[in-house]
């Protein structure tokens, strides 16, 4: 996919997703004004494939349309279009579901949960489409049990990738095509 057809998405999608810690692409003097600030006050960033990776997404994708991006050890994605849409990336792992589901999913994700045959799948499409909506939203994580998933006028993608994560992309409107590019 090149520039030309970015400028003509209308009702389509494109996630570029990166499966690699193979940070060659990054370059500090590409980071946006706001990724120095971050990066001067905690340098440690420097040190994460993940945050470097996803930088370099973001550098290459800050010139061509709108996007949102999300990383998780060494999975890093952007996802570009028009309209509202969000993505996250998580990790498939156990965790404490429990103190997660009581800090922040409603009684309808709970149901969702509950019904599930398959408990972790379950968690995690309901935790990524929640965490997508707040970055369509632009609202700060404080608010992820304000969103309820069972409610959201957004239509939600899941898929899971190397059976290892999680990936949610949610949108409204009709969206006719998402191509999605590994690197």
């Amino acid at each position: 996919m090149d520039l030309q057809d970015l400028k003509n998405m209308k009702n389509e999608l494109a996630l570029h997703l990166c499966l690699s810690e193979n940070t060659r692409n990054f370059s500090k003097k590409a980071l946006s004004k706001n990724d120095k600030r971050r990066v001067k006050k905690y340098p440690n960033l420097l040190n994460f494939s993940a945050f470097k990776i996803s930088r370099s997404l973001k550098a290459s994708a800050k010139r061509r349309s709108k996007f949102c991006m999300s990383h998780k050890n060494g999975c890093a994605g952007i996802l570009f279009g028009k309209g509202k849409f969000g993505l996250d990336i998580e990790l498939l792992k156990p965790r404490d579901f429990e103190a997660i589901m009581q800090f922040c999913f409603s009684e309808g994700e709970l149901k969702i949960y509950q019904n599930s045959k398959n408990k972790i799948l379950a968690f995690y499409q309901i935790y990524t489409a929640k965490e997508a909506i707040l970055k369509a939203e632009n609202l700060g994580f404080s608010e992820l049990g304000s969103v309820d998933i069972t409610k959201s006028a957004y239509t939600m993608k899941h898929f899971v990738v190397n059976d290892l994560f999680m990936v949610c992309i949610i949108f409204k409107g009709k969206k006719d095509i998402i191509k999605i590019f590994y690197e």
